[in-house]
């Protein structure tokens, strides 16, 4: 209900004040509107070393994982994040964080990585570089 009333006062142009000071009120009470569609967003920091996060928004609540594959195809790590709930994941404690590592806990080279969410029926890939 909040969601539709933020909406319905951001509709119209010619606010009253009163009707201003409501709209901040009800967007303090709901700061995280849910993402309209689900998407991957580029990972933070590209390049980097040793660690990067790779935020990401869910329209709904859905499974989660992501792979990560060196330039031949191959994987190199797979994190399975379980079910996760629609919001935004883009700040560090809710991004999916990547240590550099492969599975098996070696740490990759330098060079380009690419990176696969899978999310739901969602899935889509994205480039990130480490540099050593």
């Amino acid at each position: 209900h909040i969601a539709s009333a933020i909406d319905q006062l951001q509709s119209n142009p010619n606010r009253f004040s009163a009707e201003e000071i409501a709209l901040n009120v009800l967007k303090v009470i709901l700061p995280e509107r849910l993402p309209a569609q689900t998407q991957l967003l580029p990972n933070y920091p590209n390049p980097f070393n040793p660690e990067t996060w790779i935020p990401f928004q869910l329209s709904q609540d859905t499974e989660v994982k992501l792979t990560i594959y060196d330039v031949a195809g191959w994987q190199v790590r797979k994190i399975d994040l379980g079910h996760q709930l629609a919001g935004n994941y883009v700040e560090p404690y809710r991004a999916i964080y990547w240590d550099g590592k492969t599975k098996t806990g070696e740490a990759v080279s330098s060079g380009t990585y690419f990176y696969q969410i899978q999310a739901g029926d969602y899935t889509d890939t994205r480039k990130m570089v480490i540099l050593k």
